[in-house]
């Protein structure tokens, strides 16, 4: 057949049939997984939400608009009464941009967060989401290991029971920086911030 096809055509009629090929696999691929990823991130998601605000039963998803723009909010709940909120702030911090879930009670004092995302220095920024282990190698050869399943972050805990603004100890406030990371340190509080500010804002408290 190509060979019918001038010399000058062949070379992109190739290209454009591999192209049309690719994204053809591709497409489908993509509608193969998106279950699988939808399904990770529902439950990525609820895992969180029980993390910031452990008290609650059930979550309620509400949209509002905060300055112009869309804004996503859910409202904590148990026993129809609602306890709080919760929301995602974003900061930009040393090398990616973090996604931090806060929840905050009725009064909009932080109850819990949890970081979604951030891509910071390994052995340093990533210290914002580091469990600090009491585990030993002879705690694990020896099966004594705590159980740490409930363990949380303990960059993460300073921030229960605070009303924003939360600042770093550098800046003036009582959240202890990782050493080596006050710029990772700070767009938590960034992050936290920004997320109770836009709850304020939406829910009018």
């Amino acid at each position: 057949m190509l060979k019918r096809v001038p010399e000058y055509l062949r070379f992109p009629l190739v290209l454009t049939i591999v192209a049309v090929i690719s994204a053809a696999s591709l497409a489908g691929l993509y509608a193969l997984t998106l279950p699988a990823k939808e399904a990770m991130a529902a439950k990525e998601t609820e895992d969180a939400l029980k993390v910031v605000f452990p008290e609650a039963a059930g979550f309620e998803l509400k949209h509002a608009r905060v300055d112009g723009k869309p804004f996503e909010y859910r409202v904590a709940k148990r026993g129809g009464e609602t306890l709080g909120f919760v929301a995602v702030g974003h900061a930009v911090g040393y090398s990616s941009q973090l996604r931090v879930m806060v929840g905050v009670d009725r009064k909009l004092d932080v109850q819990g967060i949890k970081i979604l995302y951030q891509n910071e220095t390994p052995g340093l920024g990533t210290k914002v989401d580091e469990i600090s282990s009491r585990k030993t190698w002879w705690t694990v050869l020896t099966g004594t290991s705590p159980d740490e399943s409930r363990l949380r972050p303990w960059f993460q805990v300073q921030f229960n029971g605070k009303r924003i603004p939360v600042k770093v100890d550098k800046d003036g406030g009582t959240i202890e920086s990782i050493t080596g990371a006050t710029i990772s340190s700070r767009a938590v509080c960034n992050a936290v911030d920004q997320a109770v500010q836009n709850l304020k804002k939406a829910v009018g408290s």
